[in-house]
């Protein structure tokens, strides 16, 4: 693909992409709907656990419920947004979407790993919430900067 970069010698400049470009960008998007799927994921998973918790032995999912499951969900919500956001910064420099990762990973393991510490639970479900609202916006507007950047033709 080609883009015009400007006047060189009264010509249009013209810089060929990588296929490199491509590839980062499919990369990225990827990791970006990996870090939705999760946090969608993650928000069922909190939303339904109050209605579905006396089922859970019966059923021989205990396990859902434990401190595990969410330190588990919590570092693949934290990794999917560290692999796809940070790239796509790198990119696309708009510093708004990296603070939204950040707060976003931050409350997302205040509720998930360190609730339970300062016995905090009730505090968790909506920190949780809001940490996982928050990453599902910012990957939405991560994926629109990437393919922005990098996929115009």
């Amino acid at each position: 693909m080609i883009e015009n970069t400007g006047l060189k010698d009264g010509m249009p400049e013209e810089k060929e992409h990588s296929h490199n470009d491509s590839g980062f960008s499919r990369t990225v998007l990827s990791l970006d709907n990996l870090g939705i799927a999760a946090s969608v994921l993650c928000l069922i998973h909190c939303l339904a656990m109050p209605f579905l918790i006396a089922l859970l032995p019966f059923l021989g999912l205990k396990f859902l419920d434990s401190h595990e499951s969410h330190i588990w969900l919590g570092s693949a919500i934290i990794a999917f947004a560290l692999f796809a956001i940070v790239p796509g910064y790198w990119k696309h420099k708009k510093v708004g979407i990296l603070a939204g990762m950040v707060v976003g990973v931050g409350l997302v393991m205040v509720g998930s790993y360190f609730s339970h510490m300062f016995a905090l639970e009730e505090v968790e479900l909506p920190v949780v919430i809001a940490g996982n609202l928050t990453l599902v916006t910012t990957h939405i507007l991560n994926m629109r900067q990437v393919r922005s950047c990098c996929d115009h033709h």
